[in-house]
């Protein structure tokens, strides 16, 4: 699934799409709770993690006689603040399941860790995972919600995905050899945030090079999270063969012999050498 393919534009968010709107999620961790104090919430703390969220998202259930009111405060908080009031909209078709099934997906089982946190109504975790799963797993994470909808800040749109019409079998949403990719979450949000602010849009159909570049830069060494980065998209810029050219190799020596960031390898190339000053 790629955010960048035609059944995946940006969707404006006028009366029609938000009336057909059932829930919305509030990030108590991204907006004032003086914004949202007025609202009757559940919190959404799963009770596999024995309920231990300090600030768990809010699910609020959007009634028919105040939805349109509720879109104008949300533009409002858009607006004013540069995030709307609900970083995810949500369409159910089961909405008794929905709260326990969304706190379910939030505490998944992670292969020899156990139980996890895993914040899937966070905007930058599900822009991934709609990249990750493959159709059935989509409609198993979704299962009740027939439509999730929501705000990516890459871009400040909204974006919507449909559940597949696909048989979603029962079991783990997420495969043992997907979660060292989430893993890499932070670093791989990064890289695409770099990509928009250098104009190359949701750039989702460069995931499969930018993972390459990360996972090649820790096979040599790079540990830190804006080294890796920094490594991803320069791979990414100039070719596969980058780590075989002469002068990243000399900064990967760098990194293993002196300790050094792979970021300052780069910039003493930058610098002059004492022999060029004196000349």
């Amino acid at each position: 699934m790629d955010l960048d393919s035609a059944a995946s534009l940006p969707v404006e968010m006028w009366h029609r799409p938000f009336l057909a709107q059932t829930h919305g999620i509030i990030d108590p961790l991204q907006v004032a709770a003086a914004q949202f104090s007025d609202l009757p919430v559940e919190p959404l703390n799963p009770p596999l993690l024995g309920r231990c969220l300090y600030a768990p998202p809010l699910l609020h259930t959007l009634s028919r006689e105040d939805r349109l009111a509720l879109l104008e405060r949300c533009n409002a908080q858009q607006r004013d603040r540069g995030r709307p009031l609900f970083c995810t909209l949500l369409e159910s078709d089961a909405p008794g399941r929905l709260g326990l099934h969304l706190m379910n997906q939030m505490a998944p089982l992670q292969p020899s860790v156990g139980r996890v946190l895993f914040r899937v109504h966070d905007p930058r975790v599900f822009r991934l995972l709609r990249w990750l799963l493959d159709a059935s797993q989509m409609a198993q994470l979704l299962g009740p919600i027939s439509s999730w909808t929501w705000h990516e800040p890459l871009g400040n749109t909204w974006r919507t995905q449909h559940r597949p019409v696909v048989e979603a079998p029962p079991g783990r949403p997420i495969r043992a050899d997907q979660w060292p990719i989430l893993a890499q979450c932070s670093c791989i949000n990064g890289c695409l945030r770099d990509l928009c602010e250098q104009g190359a849009g949701h750039a989702s159909a460069q995931l499969p090079a930018l993972l390459a570049g990360l996972d090649e830069g820790g096979a040599v060494g790079l540990r830190n999270a804006a080294d890796l980065q920094c490594y991803a998209l320069q791979r990414l810029e100039n070719g596969e063969d980058f780590a075989q050219q002469v002068v990243v190799k000399r900064r990967f020596e760098r990194v293993q012999q002196q300790g050094m960031s792979y970021r300052m390898a780069c910039q003493l190339e930058q610098r002059p050498s004492p022999t060029t000053e004196a000349a």
